[in-house]
C-alpha cells in the first residue's frame, strides 16, 4: 500500500508504520518512535518528558507537563502552549514493555558512566544522560529510516504525528478521544487536521449501519 500525501504531510499506512517499527526495534531511540506512531506525541513533548511523568504500572500514563523547545539555538524546558497540551495520555502493555526497556538501558548506562552521568530523569538523552536536542532526534528518525531498509516514503517526525491521527480516526476512535491524545484544543482542529480521513469514515459508519439494519 503506498503512502498518502495529505494537506498535512505525507503519512503512512498501518502496514508501513508497522514494519518501520519493527526494523527498528532495536534502535536507541525505538520508544521515541512507537509513541509517536502510537500516541502521536510531539518532538518537543518527547524530549521534555522526564520519568517521573510516567507512569508504568495500572495500565500506564505519561502526564506531558514540559515540553522542549529550541531558543536562539539552544535547547530548553517550557511549559506546554495550551491547557489542552497539559494531558494525560494512556499507554497499553506494548508500550509500557518498550518503556521498561529503555528504562533499563538508561540504567545500566548510569552505572557504566558512575559520575559523570547527568541524572536529570529525561528519557530522550544521551549515554550520558544529557537530553537531546528535538534536531537531533528529528535527525535521528531520517537515520532510522536509511538504516532500516524499507521501500518506504520517508517521512519527517512531524508527518509521524499525523500518521498516527489519522490512523486512528480511520481505525473509528472517536474525533473528541483523538483530540484529547494529541493535544488539540478543539475536535474542530482534529476535523480541520484530518479532513482527508473523514469521508473512508463515513462510508465505514454507512456501511456498518447498513449491515445492521439491513444486513
Amino acid at each position: 500500500m503506498m503512502a498518502i500525501a495529505t494537506a498535512c504531510g505525507t503519512i503512512w499506512s498501518v502496514e508501513q508504520a508497522r514494519a518501520f517499527l519493527a526494523a527498528t526495534k532495536d534502535d536507541r531511540l525505538a520508544f521515541v518512535w512507537a509513541l509517536v506512531f502510537n500516541r502521536g506525541f510531539r518532538r518537543g513533548e518527547l524530549c521534555g518528558l522526564r520519568w517521573s511523568n510516567v507512569n508504568l504500572n495500572n495500565g500506564g500514563a505519561i502526564q506531558v507537563k514540559e515540553t522542549w523547545v529550541t531558543v536562539g539555538g539552544k535547547p530548553q524546558g517550557s511549559a506546554p502552549k495550551t491547557d489542552a497540551g497539559r494531558r494525560s495520555v494512556p499507554l497499553d502493555p506494548s508500550l509500557v514493555a518498550i518503556l521498561k526497556t529503555h528504562k533499563a538501558r538508561q540504567a545500566a548506562e548510569k552505572l557504566a558512566a558512575g559520575a559523570a552521568y547527568q541524572d536529570d530523569g529525561f528519557l530522550v538523552s544521551d549515554e550520558l544522560g544529557c537530553p537531546l536536542r528535538p534536531d537531533s532526534v528529528s535527525w535521528w528518525f531520517q537515520r532510522a529510516q536509511a538504516s532500516a531498509d524499507l521501500d518506504l516514503p520517508r517521512l519527517k517526525l512531524h508527518d509521524a504525528r499525523h500518521t498516527a491521527g489519522s490512523l486512528m480516526l480511520a481505525a473509528g476512535v472517536p474525533v473528541k478521544v483523538v483530540s484529547d491524545m494529541l493535544g488539540h484544543s478543539s475536535p474542530t482542529i482534529t476535523l480541520s487536521i484530518y479532513a482527508h480521513v473523514l469521508p473512508g469514515m463515513a462510508a465505514q459508519a454507512g456501511a456498518a449501519l447498513s449491515a445492521s439494519l439491513l444486513g
